[in-house]
């Protein structure tokens, strides 16, 4: 009982303070804390020493260890990230939790996939992806200026050529300190997306448009892509906070209730959302949420656009083929962030039936025309 009051007094002092002081919260690399042995527990946001308390009783309370933690302002909750592993029972554990009043919710650590796979071909220059999707007439309308495009993926080359001027900003949610090192898929997406037109390389859907890298993936050789409930959040929460207005996640994993929350705060705010559908008939989460733009094959559901053999950016001032619903993803980005530059009172709704509109039947299929998009809205 004194413990359920003093409990019930921190969380009256939570609700009195909402500013979050500076203060270097307790962190982890997002690779280290990734597997589902991790529980991430929210709680209304309140001041340092409230959250300090917190965090013991809670490790007190359910014999776990708090590893990382991390205000989400966007949503107005504190998470806890705690180690469950030493507990035999992790679902009896969540279901005890979740009957705990004082905690608002708990689920446990998820991964996410980055989709799509890289080709290590020599670079060739031909953009056939442009022509599909009829990109060059619409460059007379629209080359995507003033439009900040948040790319939620492994880290970005801030120092290739085709991407110098267009990535404004980075911030690395997997690793305390930020990373330099630039990696694949990161770097491909950015450069589909914003590559510059008038450098030597490759020319972006939309050349004009400013990105800012969200690190929230990481890389290993021979792993792939992986991301995490944790890291994959506060990009959310940044990207809320700091009114983006287009957001690609070329990723995809199972549903997950913490992730859903901020992009239906992301996405009642205005902000555009486009993720990959995936590679099976299944959408992947998050383009599985009906508020969220599925890029993919037209017949499993999602804006189609150009997904195979595609030549992008890749580190080190390289060329690529990439291919994959993360390719069409980015293809898809590009023409949304073109359409907000042409007008930027069109909601995510608009913009959506727009695209739904927009695709043409171009050889083997559907798909995405960009001019046809800029046509529509002009209407």
């Amino acid at each position: 009982m004194i413990r359920a009051i003093i409990l019930s007094t921190l969380l009256t002092l939570c609700a009195a303070h909402h500013s979050v002081a500076q203060t270097p919260w307790r962190l982890a690399d997002a690779e280290e804390i990734s597997s589902g042995t991790y529980l991430i527990l929210t709680v209304p946001l309140g001041d340092v020493s409230a959250m300090e308390a917190m965090a013991a009783e809670i490790e007190n309370r359910y014999d776990v260890n708090v590893a990382a933690e991390w205000p989400l302002g966007a949503i107005a909750v504190h998470c806890f990230v705690v180690d469950a592993s030493s507990s035999s029972d992790i679902d009896g554990l969540i279901t005890e939790m979740q009957a705990d009043a004082l905690i608002r919710t708990v689920q446990r650590m998820q991964e996410f996939e980055i989709l799509g796979q890289d080709y290590l071909d020599p670079f060739f220059p031909a953009q056939y992806a442009l022509k599909e999707m009829n990109v060059v007439k619409a460059h007379a309308r629209s080359t995507g200026s003033g439009i900040r495009v948040g790319v939620v993926d492994s880290a970005v080359d801030v120092m290739h050529p085709d991407l110098v001027g267009r990535l404004v900003e980075t911030k690395d949610f997997v690793s305390q300190s930020e990373k330099r090192t630039a990696e694949a898929h990161g770097t491909a997406i950015a450069g589909l997306i914003a590559a510059n037109a008038d450098k030597l390389g490759m020319v972006g859907v939309a050349p004009g448009a400013s990105i800012v890298g969200l690190r929230a993936c990481w890389q290993r050789a021979g792993k792939g892509g992986r991301c995490s409930s944790f890291s994959l959040a506060r990009a959310l929460n940044f990207a809320v906070i700091n009114q983006i207005d287009v957001l690609n996640l070329s990723l995809g994993g199972p549903p997950d209730p913490l992730l859903q929350e901020l992009i239906e705060t992301a996405t009642s705010n205005g902000m555009v959302i486009v993720a990959a559908l995936g590679e099976s008939e299944t959408p992947a989460f998050p383009a599985s949420m009906p508020d969220v733009i599925a890029a993919g094959r037209r017949d499993f559901g999602g804006i189609a656009a150009p997904a195979t053999d595609v030549i992008s950016t890749a580190p080190e001032g390289q060329y690529r083929y990439v291919s994959g619903s993360s390719v069409a993803a980015a293809h898809v980005s590009g023409v949304v962030v073109l359409l907000l530059a042409k007008r930027n009172d069109l909601t995510p709704s608009a913009v959506t039936q727009t695209l739904i509109r927009a695709q043409r039947n171009k050889g083997d299929g559907p798909v995405l025309d960009a001019f046809e998009a800029l046509e529509l809205i002009e209407d």
